[in-house]
């Protein structure tokens, strides 16, 4: 009988490198995302290159393993400069697209929260473990009521992912299949469609996300009307697991700059749901540091999350302590992801996979795209073959696989570089797509382990 993972040795430390140039990644890539909302630049594009080249080296440059005392304080120092710089690009724009305000001092309530919000992450910052234990839930208070202000004010985007989870939790709700309905098309063209997949104002799918997807949209639903609060605890709860992780000044500076990345008030108005797959993803981190026991069943759902969470497989291997240990992990976490997403997929598996599966497959090129493949078809080119993302994927696997730490650390550095590659040479890339790859930066920083930290031991 196979047992469960054992915590992972605590005899090596990260290099220090690895959350520095996580760090100067993230914060590369949330600004970036700000400049256009995720589309095709040339400054973006730029900004995504940037980012690629700082978290290439992040995952596979020299390790530099030799004990560094001033490397949590000068680390907590550039996050406080992130932060600043993320600050600043939060008052000089919209926080969302959709708002409905009115009266003279419209943002005044949104500011507010903001300041109290950028006060809390300096002290947490600066100040002692115990100011931290107060300071972070005063945090996640706050965050949580900075999001709550963003939907009151924008009830209904115009986007058919809002509508796809509402509908959705509803059809589920009055006891029907959301895999097997259709939607109203809402753009009233078919342009951001498959062919076929578009007819007489109807849009011909059903709910396009795994079932676990559809299962918290529900809630969210269910308990405050709206399937996107369900996305704002999800991230609270995320960077809560940042936080905790390890303890420290840099978890609490990591989740403080996850939660306040200038386009993730943007995501969470949006209704788009990589919120979810990024608190399965700091709960694996918080799991394998903490709970190992609990590791392959959130794993397990970490993968039930999203369509294209199978790149994590091969990853895993980087989560588990001895490689004998990874068919334990891996059997219980494709167990638990069977178990979530067979029930939905049995009773109608054809309209299951169409919605699913092969929906995505068909997709039109987006030559607005922020990715290397539609700056190629906007300067006058043909489309690439589709195969190139796969490619470049499995090279950056294989380096990762080779070079990167062997830590949950250096699981998430690799996961954020395997998913900006992917995305990067891929012929849909938005702003959600890149904000997931922030977040797993800040999760590599928050999970890293320097000789310095105030919980060395741990």
């Amino acid at each position: 009988m196979e047992s469960t993972p054992a915590p992972l040795a605590p005899s090596p430390t990260d290099p220090w490198r690895l959350p520095v140039f996580c760090l100067a990644a993230a914060a590369v890539l949330a600004l970036t995302l700000q400049l256009t909302n995720g589309t095709l630049r040339e400054d973006s594009l730029r900004g995504l290159t940037l980012c690629l080249g700082l978290s290439l080296f992040a995952v596979v440059g020299p390790g530099l393993r030799r004990p560094w005392t001033w490397a949590e304080p000068v680390l907590a120092l550039l996050v406080g400069v992130a932060l600043l710089a993320q600050l600043q690009a939060l008052l000089s724009d919209y926080p969302a697209s959709s708002l409905r305000l009115n009266g003279p001092w419209p943002f005044a309530p949104f500011h507010e929260r903001l300041a109290t919000a950028a006060l809390v992450s300096g002290a947490l910052l600066a100040g002692p473990e115990r100011l931290r234990q107060v300071g972070v839930p005063v945090l996640l208070g706050v965050y949580l009521l900075l999001g709550g202000w963003i939907l009151r004010h924008s009830p209904a985007p115009h986007i058919d992912v809002f509508v796809f989870q509402v509908q959705g939790a509803d059809e589920l709700l009055r006891g029907g299949n959301p895999f097997a309905m259709t939607f109203p098309n809402i753009y009233g063209h078919s342009l951001w469609y498959g062919d076929g997949l578009a007819k007489d104002g109807r849009l011909l799918f059903g709910f396009p996300y795994p079932p676990l997807s559809l299962l918290f949209a529900t809630l969210g639903r269910v308990l405050a009307g709206d399937p996107r609060y369900a996305q704002l605890v999800a991230t609270a709860l995320a960077a809560g697991f940042m936080a905790y992780a390890r303890g420290g000044r840099l978890g609490a500076g990591a989740a403080a700059l996850y939660l306040l990345t200038p386009r993730g008030f943007f995501v969470l108005e949006q209704s788009w749901t990589e919120p979810f797959l990024v608190m399965l993803l700091s709960a694996s981190l918080f799991c394998a540091l903490r709970f190992p026991r609990a590791l392959p069943y959130v794993f397990g759902l970490m993968l039930a999350v999203k369509q294209h969470t199978v790149f994590l497989v091969p990853l895993a291997f980087l989560l588990v302590p001895e490689p004998r240990r990874l068919w334990g992990l891996l059997w219980r976490a494709g167990a638990t992801a069977l178990l979530v997403s067979l029930p939905f997929a049995l009773p109608d598996v054809k309209a299951f996979f169409h919605s699913v599966v092969a929906l995505h497959v068909h997709q039109p090129f987006r030559t607005e795209s922020l990715s290397y493949l539609a700056a190629w078809v906007a300067r006058g080119h043909p489309p690439p073959p589709l195969w190139i993302p796969f490619v470049a994927v499995a090279g950056v696997l294989g380096l990762s696989l080779w070079r990167a730490p062997r830590s949950p650390s250096g699981f998430a550095a690799a996961t954020a570089l395997t998913y900006a590659t992917f995305f990067a040479f891929n012929k849909q890339a938005f702003c959600n797509y890149y904000y997931f790859v922030v977040a797993a930066l800040c999760v590599a920083v928050a999970s890293a382990r320097l000789p310095s930290s105030e919980v060395a031991g741990r």
